[in-house]
């Protein structure tokens, strides 16, 4: 008598198992978040005059530096919920002087429609 035949049949069943299950996880939709998140009200602390680093504290390290515009800052946030549909894209650009300190903020693809927020 061959006893071999459960374990087979046994081992077979976990892998069919296991293949039928494996595309289930594929079906799941992500919410994802990319760059930074930007908080009105965070923004709202920003004011020319500031420095830096007292806005990295608020708001944190910018997406992009650009080494051909060192006085430049950009922060973006891109957030795509496809089980609601909601979308959006922010930025900010931050233009320091040359001591360092904010000169201007502009702020784009906000629901107020503001484009430009704080001058120098």
């Amino acid at each position: 008598m061959n006893r071999s035949f459960p374990i087979i049949s046994i081992k077979l069943l976990s892998v069919t198992a296991i293949a039928l299950l494996l595309p289930l996880s594929a079906c799941m939709k992500f919410v994802t978040q990319q760059g930074n998140v930007l908080k009105a009200e965070k923004l709202a602390d920003v004011q020319v005059g500031d420095s830096r680093f007292q806005v990295e504290s608020l708001i944190g390290t910018p997406v992009l530096k650009d080494d051909l515009h060192p006085n430049r800052a950009i922060y973006m946030e891109d957030y795509n919920n496809p089980d609601t549909g909601e979308k959006y894209q922010h930025r900010v650009e931050i233009i320091y002087n040359e001591s360092g300190r904010v000169k201007s903020l502009k702020r784009f693809g906000f629901d107020d429609g503001s484009t430009a927020d704080k001058k120098d």
